[in-house]
């Protein structure tokens, strides 16, 4: 693992995203090259955070032995795969949407103009997870609403005049698959553990 790329990557992303989506844009390397460089480390972080934060939490307000490891374990695990979850099914949504936008139907472009987009959101719920009171922090993901409206033209070609609706389409495909994946998993989880307000 290439920690230095990986960090320079993210402080371009954060501070230089027009000079940075330039560099992804020419890059040869398929998606999922780039993902497993990433995005799956800020994923896997956030994943960590989960378990601490679940793992205090069933400690704190639970306090039920049989839940000390496996009901941390299983929140982790269910926001790896929402996460991922995601990422694919929005990059899959902003893929089909950008033929209606004039702009390149590329799953791979999509893939990495979502995911790339997505890292403000990846970087707020390492620290969120640590306990629900940090959720208000999550607004500083929106930052990765200007992420995609600088990616949008460099990457899927999308015309200047329509990449506010594009943007738009975006909010709308994070905002809701986020929610609909973790009041899915919510409810599985709640049902296996009979733990309330999950």
């Amino acid at each position: 693992m290439d920690w230095n790329a990986f960090f320079e990557r993210l402080k371009n992303l954060l501070l230089f995203p027009s000079y940075e989506w330039k560099v992804i844009s020419l890059e040869k390397r398929t998606f999922r090259e780039m993902f497993a460089s990433f995005g799956w480390i800020l994923i896997l972080a956030g994943a960590i955070a989960q378990f601490a934060g679940s793992f205090f939490y069933v400690r704190n307000v639970l306090d039920i032995d049989a839940y000390r490891f496996s009901f941390p374990l299983v929140q982790a695990i269910i926001y790896l795969v929402v996460q991922i979850l995601v990422i694919y099914t929005g990059s899959a949504f902003m893929k089909a949407a950008a033929g209606n936008f004039k702009g390149i139907r590329s799953f791979d472009k999509a893939a990495r103009l979502f995911a790339f987009s997505y890292t403000p959101v990846l970087l707020m719920f390492i620290v969120a997870n640590l306990h629900h009171k940090l959720n208000f922090l999550l607004i500083f993901g929106f930052y990765s609403v200007w992420l995609f409206l600088k990616g949008s033209e460099q990457l899927l070609s999308i015309p200047k005049a329509r990449i506010p609706a594009f943007t738009f389409l975006y909010i709308i495909s994070a905002i809701g698959s986020v929610y609909i994946f973790t009041r899915l998993f919510g409810l599985l989880t709640s049902l296996i553990f009979s733990v309330p307000g999950i």
